[in-house]
């Protein structure tokens, strides 16, 4: 086990150590909005609530007629399914993406290098961001038990035969949280009225919903028609409105990036970061008794569809284009805050970057090799022509 935890300082500390904000759903509905929303995206809060979606989750553990197959989610690479009742999803392949570089056997490998880095380096980090773990790769020609008992039960456009990705599912935000976010987006605006909101709130899209944390961009746009709550995004603006807690996420999206970069040794291109939801065990249960009624907020790091390996044996400054350019692409610069427009903000992940960085290179030996603060400083001035 790596004693590492003098690299933390005392404010990381408490913070890691501090107990769970219990949140309870009749005491929130008393609440404005904007209050509920401060309560409910806060890292460890845990809401006890009272579901449709929760009882029917909680039900079909042990119903397999309840156990129906949905559509969560559709990309580039294909659709996003739930098994109502299991803590897992699949993702399904679109036919002709497996010809592409950027194919879900690729996505697949470097979840997995993502999620095992974060399995061993997580705790001696300290870092608060959650990989979904990505469990098992079934090819679209393999004769599997898998297709038998999904193929009855998928939506009919899906039924062809394409790779799968079975992975740990990340639970929505409640429904308190859903409906504070419709009325305070969109009902303040006067753009719905109460009666459209509640049909917004309804709509069986809309319970899919994971909120991106762009802490690098301080306003922009949401979905306007049809209203969706689909990956909600939360800019900046929004989430110092809320009194979130921004530099605590800034501090732990550079402890994520650490962790991608030198222990997974993936570039890190094109990456998301989400509020979501777990499941919470049951006090004095084994380790699979889960209880869909109390769910706890976390962050979560997703989609390595497009993210490349990076061979540390490679010359420094080769390894160091490679991590700076996969910062600067895609998604990634919504994530990173700008340490132009926000230097005290980018401070923090600044800092998260540096201390995992210096536990990972440590432990692996590489601290001679590479330096953090070296490879920090050619980030922030590449990251110029692109800000």
């Amino acid at each position: 086990m790596l004693q590492l935890d003098q690299h933390l300082d005392t404010d990381e500390r408490e913070s890691l150590g501090a107990s769970r904000q219990l949140l309870v759903q009749n005491d929130l509905e008393a609440l404005s909005n904007s209050a509920i929303l401060t309560k409910c995206l806060s890292l460890n809060s845990v809401f006890s609530i009272s579901s449709s979606f929760a009882r029917l989750f909680q039900d079909a553990r042990s119903r397999p007629e309840l156990q129906s197959i949905n559509e969560i989610g559709v990309g580039l690479q294909g659709a996003v399914f739930e098994q109502v009742g299991e803590r897992l999803v699949f993702k399904k392949e679109k036919p002709g993406n497996e010809n592409l570089p950027s194919n879900l056997r690729n996505e697949y490998q470097m979840h997995s290098a993502v999620s095992d880095a974060f399995q061993c380096y997580g705790a001696p980090t300290f870092c608060q961001v959650r990989v979904p773990r990505a469990f098992e790769f079934i090819s679209r020609a393999k004769e599997d038990q898998f297709w038998k008992d999904v193929f009855p039960r998928i939506p009919s456009a899906y039924r062809e035969y394409g790779d799968v990705v079975k992975m740990e599912r990340i639970l929505p935000l409640p429904k308190v949280a859903r409906k504070a976010l419709l009325a305070h987006f969109y009902g303040s605006e006067k753009q719905l009225d109460s009666t459209e909101l509640e049909r917004a709130l309804g709509n069986t899209k809309n319970k899919h919903c994971l909120a991106r944390v762009y802490l690098g961009q301080t306003t922009g746009s949401i979905a306007r028609d049809p209203v969706s709550l689909r990956n909600f995004p939360l800019y900046l603006k929004s989430m110092n409105d809320f009194v979130m807690d921004v530099k605590t996420m800034a501090k732990e999206f550079g402890k994520a990036y650490a962790i991608m970069h030198w222990a997974a040794c993936v570039n890190s291109d094109d990456v998301e970061f989400v509020l979501g939801t777990s499941t919470v065990q049951r006090q004095g249960s084994d380790a699979e008794t889960f209880d869909f009624q109390h769910r706890e907020v976390g962050l979560y790091l997703l989609d390595f569809g497009q993210c490349e390996k990076v061979d540390l044996s490679h010359e420094p400054e080769v390894v160091y284009q490679a991590f700076k350019g996969g910062m600067v692409t895609g998604d990634n610069r919504l994530f990173i805050p700008n340490y132009q427009s926000t230097p005290d903000l980018f401070a923090e992940f600044r800092s998260g970057y540096c201390k995992a960085g210096e536990i990972i290179l440590a432990e692996r030996k590489l601290e001679d090799r590479f330096d953090i603060e070296d490879f920090m400083r050619e980030y922030e001035e590449y990251a110029e022509d692109f800000l």
